[in-house]
């Protein structure tokens, strides 16, 4: 039911959380130190490269613990698209400094960008799947599956890639969400106004990643803080379908 109701605003959904992340790093107050014009070039493909990875790298392998470091090399690889890495060279701060509230951000934004990826892997698949089974129109190559048996071993082909896509968005959409709730721990509730934007991001997370719950927790604790937020129609809107989806488990 989840995935099924995901699917079919996935596409819109997907983008308005990035320009609501978007938002809050460069309105909010979230994500200090340029976090936020980084974030918005990285996801139109503005930065640049050079050497900065390898120049980063070595001070790094001289002084693991210097975290300064660790964040230009952290924004280094991601100057080079290399998320990856970028996630790992963050934890690694995090382990140094774990309630650093300019950080946790970054890496939250890292992992929701790859599970928007993950899923339209996914999504890609499930699509190239829909059209080998058909039918979708009256194209008689579309309506062989099964008895083919090239066609039938490739469909199976796909299914097994499918499962292992699906698994790959939920992991990645966990760990999204479990940054977000390290992050509202680390932002003490009298201070509202941040508080509140974290809560409504880690409920997007949680819901994305199928965790109910956590997300109804938090857009409760988000029109608690902010009822009268732009954003407070809309929470209420998904808390009550959330809510509804729940009981019927």
């Amino acid at each position: 039911m989840f995935f099924m109701r995901l699917r079919r605003g996935a596409k819109w959904a997907f983008i308005v959380l990035i320009f609501v992340f978007a938002f809050t790093f460069l309105f909010a107050g979230v994500g200090g130190g340029g976090g936020g014009s980084n974030v918005i070039q990285e996801l139109l493909g503005m930065r640049g490269s050079g050497d900065a990875v390898k120049s980063a790298e070595k001070v790094v392998k001289k002084n693991p613990h210097d975290t300064s470091a660790l964040q230009r090399l952290a924004q280094a690889y991601i100057a080079k698209q290399r998320r990856g890495d970028a996630i790992n060279t963050y934890k690694q701060y995090l382990k140094l400094k774990p309630n650093d509230l300019s950080v946790l951000p970054q890496l939250a934004n890292l992992q929701q960008e790859v599970a928007i990826l993950r899923w339209y892997r996914y999504s890609n698949l499930q699509s190239e799947l829909t059209v080998v089974y058909g039918p979708l129109s009256s194209d008689p190559l579309q309506t062989i599956a099964g008895t083919d048996t090239l066609l039938s071993t490739y469909s199976n082909s796909l299914s097994t890639k499918l499962s292992e896509a699906y698994a790959s968005y939920v992991g990645a959409a966990k760990a999204w969400e479990d940054t977000f709730k390290r992050y509202a721990k680390a932002v003490p509730m009298s201070n509202t106004l941040q508080r509140a934007n974290v809560e409504y991001q880690l409920a997007q997370a949680a819901y994305n990643a199928g965790d109910y719950s956590v997300a109804i927790k938090s857009y409760k604790t988000f029109l608690k803080l902010t009822p009268k937020s732009p954003l407070a129609a809309e929470a209420k809107k998904t808390l009550a379908e959330l809510q509804k989806a729940s009981s019927s488990r």
